[in-house]
């Protein structure tokens, strides 16, 4: 069944979340239980995990540069909440999304990621050729916040700064000896509502999902912080 908004989900506590998981392989979402049994969900990206072990995910096809998504029905992505008690699924999150102070809306999206209340959805879409951006939705009235130039986002799942933001985000800056300013992508840790409170390092993830990126997670340790990475808490 679909509905236009839902909220009420929430994440597990980092302790939990080994019990239970979901990641993302060859285009597929996995779901794994307790016990190590894996069930494929099918087609879909950037799954997390709910306080009462559903699936939230993102569906629909996968879209180049240029492709809002928003042409027609097929054309869509959206974000499913899967139950892998009754296996059955429905709609969070289907409506297009208004980039560029709203010169462009958007139905094509490449990640995603829930706030620990469950509150909060937040949508990175690819808006530039050089970038994408975030979009950070209340889901109990509907408001978007833009935040420009991000790639990726996760949400710290522990410690005092839980609930806060670690996205990696286009910037510019000066290189010693060299004249002008230059755009590098490094991790930014930011509030909920997506305030820069710390610039990090320009590190990158590998492409299987395994998190080594050394100065985000001596950061993270001194913070306290989990973050969760294709499945996998990190550090």
């Amino acid at each position: 069944m679909r509905s236009r908004f839902g909220f009420g989900l929430s994440l597990l506590c980092a302790s939990g979340l080994i019990a239970q998981r979901a990641f993302e392989t060859g285009g597929k979402v996995v779901y794994e239980d307790a016990a190590g049994n894996r069930t494929s969900l099918g087609a879909g990206l950037s799954p997390v995990m709910t306080h009462d072990g559903r699936v939230a995910l993102l569906r629909g096809p996968v879209h180049d540069y240029g492709e809002t998504g928003c042409d027609d029905k097929e054309t869509r992505d959206w974000v499913a909440v899967y139950n892998p008690s009754t296996k059955l699924e429905e709609v969070l999150f289907d409506r297009p999304v208004p980039f560029g102070r709203g010169q462009w809306d958007f139905c094509a999206f490449e990640q995603m990621q829930l706030s620990p209340d469950g509150s909060t959805l937040y949508l990175v879409s690819p808006v530039s050729a050089t970038s994408g951006s975030l979009a950070i939705i209340d889901l109990h009235s509907g408001s978007i916040t833009e935040v420009g130039g991000v790639n990726e986002v996760y949400v710290v799942e522990t410690g005092s700064h839980r609930g806060d933001l670690i996205y990696q985000r286009r910037m510019r800056h000066r290189i010693s000896g060299v004249e002008g300013d230059y755009p590098y992508y490094p991790f930014v840790h930011a509030n909920k509502q997506g305030v820069q409170i710390q610039v990090l390092a320009e590190e990158y993830f590998t492409v299987d999902g395994v998190a080594v990126a050394p100065v985000l997670e001596a950061y993270l340790r001194r913070i306290g912080g989990v973050i969760r990475v294709n499945g996998k808490a990190f550090p």
